[in-house]
């Protein structure tokens, strides 16, 4: 037990589960009336830009000289952030009278948890993000598209039932997880 309380303090861990309600919450709070795809993708965006901080230790020479399997715990720490994220956006939710569906908020959350696992590890830690943010902005502002490569690019805000949104997020949900799990993040 001990490494894992280590691992998650020197990564923020604590701090982040007692902001993620309270982000959710106001985030919720604030855009539910009327609660549409749009307030409901950014709730969960919200709830991932707080799950993803402290994708790097505070000091990567440590964390490259221990012999922890550092692959298993990094994947840990990105599907607890997605699940612990996903969970907090659909027990909160309950609080209104219309409810998003749980594919709806699982898939944006997972697809989101993606890119900011891809981020982490192509540009660093900090600016894991930068990548969930520009695409959601991107998706928000585009009109609603009919063609496959539109519904790609606004997949946060599609349809939870839409096979190429549900291709899109899983696809980046699992080259996200896969690509910090081996690599880490960037120095």
């Amino acid at each position: 037990m001990r490494p894992l309380a280590l691992y998650a303090h020197s990564r923020g861990v604590p701090a982040a589960l007692v902001l993620l309600p309270v982000v959710v919450l106001l985030a919720w709070a604030a855009l539910h009336t009327p609660w549409s795809p749009l307030s409901a993708s950014l709730t969960a965006l919200a709830a991932v830009l707080v799950g993803t901080t402290g994708l790097a230790g505070q000091d990567p020479e440590l964390d490259a000289s221990t012999a922890f399997p550092w692959p298993w715990w990094r994947f840990g720490h990105l599907v607890f952030a997605a699940v612990v994220a996903a969970s907090a956006v659909l027990l909160v939710q309950r609080l209104g009278d219309e409810p998003f569906p749980a594919a709806f908020v699982v898939r944006d959350v997972a697809g989101l948890t993606g890119l900011a696992g891809l981020a982490a590890a192509l540009a660093g830690a900090r600016f894991a993000a930068t990548a969930p943010v520009l695409w959601w902005a991107v998706a928000a502002i585009m009109p609603p598209a009919g063609s496959v490569p539109g519904r790609i690019v606004t997949w946060p805000l599609g349809a939870p039932d839409d096979p190429a949104t549900t291709w899109t997020a899983g696809v980046l949900a699992v080259s996200g997880i896969a690509a910090y799990s081996a690599r880490g993040a960037r120095r």
